[in-house]
């Protein structure tokens, strides 16, 4: 009878003080995977729009083609409105040089990147456009020019030659 009532006393001290003492070490060790994850999120969401950006500029380029139109070197100048793509829900201005959406155009109320892009500004900081320029992101620096070393966001320039570019800085994410 004595064995039996040995059997059901619980855990010692000790053993409970073993098992905390477990628990805290698998908690600090992963504990910084999971902060790592925000990063790796937010990163994430930028080449997703990076990728959204580069869709838009495949789609508005071969809607160009379509109208007949192909890059030239030097701005048509009144001509220039001939360099504007409808899509049904609005036009889109497009740069003479590389067929690319325009971030901002100054023709009309046209279409801007951003326009194209299905983001929700709570998500982001408020989105800096210029005529060159789009920045959609987190942690975007005040100026309107890029800054590659600092932020955490998504660059287009409209006006790359011979092509648009888009580049993901993650510096600050």
């Amino acid at each position: 009878m004595q064995t039996s009532l040995h059997k059901n006393r619980g855990f010692t001290l000790i053993e409970l003080v073993v098992v905390i003492v477990i628990l805290g070490i698998l908690a600090a060790t992963a504990a910084p995977k999971f902060i790592d994850v925000t990063t790796d999120a937010k990163i994430a969401t930028l080449t997703s729009l990076k990728g959204s950006m580069k869709s838009t500029i495949d789609m508005v380029k071969a809607k160009a083609r379509i109208k007949g139109l192909s890059p030239v070197s030097s701005n048509p100048g009144s001509g220039q409105s001939e360099y504007i793509v409808d899509f049904g829900f609005g036009t889109a201005e497009i740069d003479f040089r590389n067929l690319c959406p325009e971030s901002s155009a100054e023709l009309g109320s046209q279409l801007d990147m951003e326009d194209f892009l299905e983001i929700d500004s709570e998500d982001f900081e408020p989105t800096v456009t210029t005529n060159q320029y789009t920045f959609i992101g987190y942690n975007i620096p005040s100026n309107s020019s890029p800054v590659t070393d600092q932020g955490c966001y998504v660059i287009y320039d409209s006006f790359g030659d011979p092509d648009c570019t888009i580049t993901v800085v993650s510096e600050d994410c």
